[in-house]
C-alpha cells in the first residue's frame, strides 16, 4: 500500500463502531477528485462490509484492503472513479 503522503484524502475511524466509520467517510471523502485515492484507517469489523456496499453504490472503487503490521486496524484505499 502506498505511502500515506501518496494519498489525497486520509480519514481515520479508529475506535468508532458501525454505522459511524461510515459516517465519518461519507462527510469526509466529497473533497476527493477523479481518479485520487483516500485512506480509510479503522479498526471496525463491520467496516470492509459496509465500505464495500459504499464503494458500489456512490461511483467510488475500493482498490484495496491491508491489515496494518498490528493486526488490529485495517487500511482500506478507495479510488473515486467520476
Amino acid at each position: 500500500m502506498k505511502s500515506q503522503k501518496k494519498y489525497s484524502v486520509v480519514i481515520n475511524t479508529t475506535g468508532l463502531r458501525c454505522p459511524l466509520p461510515l459516517l465519518k467517510v461519507q462527510k469526509n471523502i466529497n473533497s476527493l477528485r477523479k481518479n485520487h485515492e483516500a485512506l480509510i484507517i479503522t479498526d471496525d469489523p463491520m467496516a470492509e462490509i459496509d465500505l464495500k456496499h459504499f464503494c458500489s453504490n456512490n461511483n467510488y472503487s475500493l482498490k484495496e484492503i491491508k491489515d496494518n503490521q498490528d493486526g488490529d486496524e485495517q487500511l482500506f484505499s478507495i479510488k473515486k472513479d467520476q
